[in-house]
C-alpha cells in the first residue's frame, strides 16, 4: 500500500526540562506543530500524532507498531466476503473501515526523527 501525502517531513525535537523530564514537539517542514509530549524517557523518533514513540530507530514497524501496520493493510483490503463473515462485530460499514484503515496505515508511516 502505498501513502499519500509523502512529501511532508516531520522533526522531533528535545528540549530538557527542569524536573529531568524531556518536552518532545513535532513540527512539519512548515514549522507547524503537529504533537507535543512530556516523558522522562529518551526518544531518537515517533510517529508525527506522538501515538508510537521509539527509543530506538530499528523499534519502527516493530511490537505494537507493526502490528497496527499490518492491521491497517488487512483491513484496508477487506473483500465483501470478508466483511460477510465478520463484518458484524465492527459498528460500522466496510466502505468505513477500508478508509479508516487505509487513513490509519498513512498516518502510522509519518515518522519525525530527532533533530540531531
Amino acid at each position: 500500500m502505498e501513502t499519500t501525502n509523502t512529501n511532508n517531513v516531520y522533526t522531533l525535537t528535545k528540549n530538557v526540562l527542569k524536573n529531568g523530564k524531556f518536552k518532545y514537539v513535532v513540527t512539519d517542514q512548515n514549522g507547524n506543530v503537529i504533537s507535543d509530549r512530556t516523558s522522562a524517557r529518551d526518544y531518537v523518533a515517533c510517529t508525527a500524532c506522538m501515538r508510537f514513540c521509539f527509543g530506538r530507530l530499528d523499534l519502527i514497524g516493530k511490537g505494537d507498531h507493526g502490528k497496527y501496520i499490518k492491521r491497517a493493510i488487512e483491513y484496508s483490503q477487506t473483500t465483501e466476503e470478508q466483511w460477510a463473515k465478520w463484518g458484524a462485530t465492527f459498528n460500522c460499514t466496510r466502505e468505513y473501515l477500508i478508509e479508516t484503515s487505509k487513513q490509519s496505515f498513512i498516518d502510522l508511516n509519518k515518522i519525525a526523527y530527532l533533530n540531531a
